[in-house]
This record gives structure tokens, sequence and C-alpha cells, in this order.
């Protein structure tokens, strides 16, 4: 019966660890000091991304003629995919640190912001999967506007990395 009670009761300690939300910040400082590492963690595989995708838009617009051929359209997608999943992990990731309550509407309003652009950055990549390269690109320039929103909504912020290295 011990050695049944034992596991048992470590994994409630386990879920109960994993369930406690981190701390509200007291201050923006304090928020600014729990995000900023958070960002920290993406800009390598963010920046990594993000190279693979600009080479695979060049290549789709530029490299392959005046016909680019299918491989190209999944090629650029799958990379924007893999760019947009890494910025609504990042996003999801921020979204776990509360706001001091002063800056929870502006908090809020970055982070829709992001998603709303995610969602319209992984509507380009579906739309250029199909070969719609109008619709993508329309849609590549609304995501990049709701980041943008979001951005100068969060931009009296004084991020060291989430600002800057990290978009």
């Amino acid at each position: 019966m011990r050695k049944a009670v034992i596991p048992f009761v470590l994994s409630v300690g386990l879920i109960t660890v994993w369930a406690v939300p981190a701390d509200a910040a007291s201050t923006r400082a304090e928020y600014i000091a729990q995000v900023d590492p958070i960002c920290q963690s993406f800009v390598v595989p963010r920046t990594d991304a993000f190279k693979a995708y600009t080479k695979n838009v060049t290549r789709l617009l530029f490299s392959s003629g005046p016909k680019p051929a299918r491989g190209d359209f999944k090629r650029t997608a799958r990379s924007l995919n893999r760019l947009v999943q890494l910025r609504a992990s990042l996003t999801t990731q921020i979204a776990t640190v509360p706001p001091p309550a002063e800056d929870a509407v502006t908090v809020g309003t970055w982070l829709n912001d992001r998603r709303q652009a995610e969602a319209l950055w992984a509507s380009a990549a579906s739309a250029l999967n199909h070969f719609k390269l109008g619709v993508f690109q329309r849609r590549l320039a609304a995501g990049g506007a709701a980041f943008d929103a979001g951005e100068e909504a969060i931009a009296g912020f004084s991020f060291q990395v989430c600002l800057v290295s990290v978009n």
C-alpha cells in the first residue's frame, strides 16, 4: 500500500506545482524582468527561422524564373508556418506572466495584436500552400500591421529584448 501511495502523492505534488501560475509582477520593471528572459530564449530559434523563411521567399519570388515551382510555394509556406509557430509559442509563454494591474490593458492589447498577427500569417501560409500569391501578400501585410500595432501599444515599456531582438 505504501508503495502505491508514494507515486500518487508525488504526482499530485507535481500537478500542484505545475498548476500554480506565475506571481503577478507588482511593477512594470518586475514584469519586464520576468518577460525579457522568455524573449531571450527565442532570439536564436526565431532568427534561424526568419533566415530560412527569407531565403525561401527570395527563391520563390526571384530564383525560380517566371513561374515558381510548386515545391517553392510549399517550402516557403512550411518555413512561414515554422516562424509563426515560434512566435505563437513565445506569445503563449509571455501570456503566462501576469502584468501589474495598471499595465494589464496595455499588455493585453499587445498580446492580442500578436495573436491576430500570428493568425493572419498562418492564413498567409495556407494561401501560399494553395498557390494564391496575391492572398498571401495581403494577409502577410495585414499580419504585419497587426503586429506593428501591438508593438506600438507596448512601446513605452523598457524591454531590453522583447521589442528589440524578437519580433
